[in-house]
């Protein structure tokens, strides 16, 4: 009898990236725990040539389309995400990995406005972050009113390259420098 083993898409999204951009022929590899209880470890790369590895914490949230406000001092982004804050201490992880599932598209009533170009329905947004800058950020979470706050998320626009903290922060803040296409640099300089 063979075991069946499930990986959550979130993870699955995150392996695949990792494995497009870290090449199996320059000696990395991703592998996944298989105690799915296996704290702070979603995905561990592994670099064969110079025998490191990281640990990479997986957390996702769907998104939601937000309607456009109509007070123009507020900025609203078309997409929002909510994640709970945790607690995180320093070496649970060596990199946190915020899956952000969208879709492509304005909502209109049950159906998604789409051309019929467009075959794409689901987009996806990566966010990393180092163990450091995660505590770092998670501190920093509060309400507008400088209290504990149990929630942060992120904000971005279709077709937009740019990502915001938009919850937790007392004004949205850019966080684009840490989309996974600018920090898989740094994933495998940790390797090296």
């Amino acid at each position: 009898m063979e075991s069946i083993f499930t990986l959550p898409y979130p993870e699955y999204v995150v392996a695949t990236l990792l494995q497009k951009y870290l090449k199996k022929k320059e000696g990395y590899s991703v592998q996944i725990p298989l105690s799915r209880q296996q704290k702070g470890i979603d995905l561990l790369v592994y670099n064969q040539k110079t025998k490191k590895a990281i640990s990479i914490q997986v957390k996702s949230s769907r998104s939601w389309q937000r309607k456009p406000t109509k007070r123009k001092n507020v900025q609203k982004f078309q997409h929002g995400s909510w994640f709970h804050k945790f607690d995180c201490k320093k070496g649970i992880a060596d990199f946190y990995a915020f899956f952000i599932l969208h879709p492509i598209g304005r909502l209109s009533g049950k159906r998604l406005d789409k051309t019929k170009a467009l075959k794409k329905w689901w987009g996806y947004k990566v966010v990393i972050f180092e163990d450091k800058e995660m505590r770092t950020l998670l501190r920093r979470i509060r309400t507008k009113k400088g209290e504990p706050e149990s929630f942060f998320g992120f904000g971005f626009d279709d077709g937009s390259k740019d990502i915001y903290v938009t919850r937790g922060l007392e004004e949205p803040t850019r966080y684009t420098s840490h989309l996974f296409e600018h920090k898989v640099g740094e994933i495998g300089k940790a390797l090296k």
